[in-house]
């Protein structure tokens, strides 16, 4: 064998490995690929089942957080009425208390008027 011919037979050899080798290529690429598909439709139905699951648990607590402060501004608003009724009666009978004091005052006067007025009409009608 000629010079010529080893070098066109390994040339012809490294070119038959070549395209095995990027046959080899080829095939590891589209197991890659499918590889890669079949973890996206694996995943993605697992991912949104776990972030449907984690936004319904974040709903819940948030929802939890939520009514323990209303019921907590609630039971504030609840107690400021309170006090202010009790503070409303307090006043309510300092003046009644005021009006009493005022219109006992006001009767004896008015009695005492009344009698004098009487007094005078019963002097009148005797003459």
């Amino acid at each position: 064998m000629s010079k010529d011919e080893k070098i066109v037979k390994e040339t012809s050899q490294e070119q038959a490995d070549a395209r095995r080798a990027l046959q080899e290529i080829k095939k590891a690429e589209e197991r890659a690929r499918q590889m890669v598909e079949e973890a996206r439709t694996r995943t993605a139905p697992g991912l949104i089942k776990g972030a449907t699951a984690e936004a319904e648990e974040l709903r819940k607590k948030i929802l939890a957080e939520a009514r323990q402060q209303a019921e907590k501004i609630k039971q504030e608003i609840i107690e400021k009425a309170r006090a202010e009724a009790r503070s409303i009666e307090q006043q309510i009978e300092v003046e009644k208390q005021q009006i009493w004091k005022s219109a006992e005052a006001s009767f004896a006067e008015a009695v005492e008027k009344t009698a004098v007025r009487l007094l005078e009409i019963l002097k009148t009608k005797k003459v």
